[in-house]
């Protein structure tokens, strides 16, 4: 898959996650992975804006934060049925 699906996909799901909160804990939220991935909040905008794409260990501390998975890739599901 390109990069650019890529990284539409993922800002996607993050956004789609955070439509879930409030707006405070929204704000929240996205200063707390800041916090934890030890990046500005700026970034954090930038990954769910579709700037850049978000790091494979910033996925990791996203999801973590919100207690949920939240990156799902569809092209993993339709590669196991070709491993036969």
């Amino acid at each position: 898959m390109h990069n650019n699906n890529i990284k539409h996909r993922e800002a996607a799901q993050l956004t789609a996650y955070l439509n879930t909160l409030d707006r405070r804990n929204r704000a929240n939220f996205i200063k707390w992975v800041a916090d934890e991935c030890d990046v500005t909040r700026p970034v954090v905008y930038s990954w769910r804006y579709m700037c850049s794409r978000i790091p494979e260990y910033a996925k990791a501390i996203i999801e973590k934060c919100a207690g949920q998975e939240i990156f799902i890739d569809e092209t993993d599901e339709s590669d196991d049925t070709t491993k036969t």
